[in-house]
């Protein structure tokens, strides 16, 4: 069983805090210029951030108790709740891009939640059928991570584009991140050390992620202006 200490739970709360404050600024960035579209992701942020949470309230219980307390749902919900919570924002921002640039727009909720039942329906058939298997953690494990790269890959193309260049190396950090830490986690022996690595580069990259996020929603702010017709309309070229 992985071990944690009490100091190294404690600091799985920073990259949660900076998830959440990053994610209320592109909340409020998709929002000022789609009032819908904001909403759909919000609901995705929320999901998200819960997720991240109860995964550091797990890891905090498991410190403290000596690894007795040991609440399988709240370390599952990482990616029960981030899977569907990215592939909101995934979509919303996409929306957001298209948008700014002038392209067709589509229904807020249609498409992401569709896709988010096939998902689930998929995951519980698994779990259904192969209970002792993982595989029904792997297809939201997978859905979580291809939405995450998918969000990050967006904000980097949209900041770059609008030539908000310290934003878009800040996501590009993030996205890096990311990446690393999905490579460190298939590490079979998870020792202390490496966790204190691990949390270290989670909580660098999302608040490099942070900083962007308020750089963009202030660019955002500046130059766009709220649309209830779907599309952005530039202040300046």
């Amino acid at each position: 069983m992985m071990e944690y200490t009490l100091s190294l739970a404690l600091v799985d709360f920073l990259p949660v805090v900076f998830t959440a404050v990053g994610l209320f600024f592109i909340v409020r960035m998709v929002a000022y210029i789609n009032g819908r579209q904001g909403r759909v992701a919000a609901l995705g942020a929320g999901l998200t951030v819960a997720g991240g949470f109860f995964k550091a309230v797990w890891k905090l219980l498991m410190a403290t108790s000596g690894g007795e307390m040991d609440i399988r749902l709240l370390d599952d919900a990482l990616f029960i709740l981030m899977a569907p919570g990215y592939t909101l924002l995934a979509f919303s921002v996409w929306q957001t891009v298209r948008a700014v640039r002038g392209q067709k727009t589509y229904h807020v909720w249609r498409a992401p939640v569709i896709f988010i039942g096939v998902m689930f329906a998929l995951s519980a058939a698994l779990y259904v059928s192969r209970p002792a298997s993982p595989a029904w953690e792997r297809i939201l494990l997978s859905v979580m991570v291809l939405a995450t790269v998918m969000t990050g890959v967006l904000l980097i193309l949209f900041s770059f584009r609008q030539k908000l260049t310290l934003a878009g190396t800040l996501f590009i950090i993030n996205l890096v991140g990311v990446f690393l830490l999905n490579g460190l986690a298939r590490m079979p022996e998870q020792t202390i050390a490496l966790q204190w690595i691990e949390e270290s580069i989670n909580a660098i990259s999302w608040l490099a992620f942070m900083v962007a996020a308020v750089r963009v929603y202030g660019y955002t702010r500046e130059n766009f202006g709220v649309d209830t017709a779907v599309a952005a309309t530039p202040v300046t070229a």
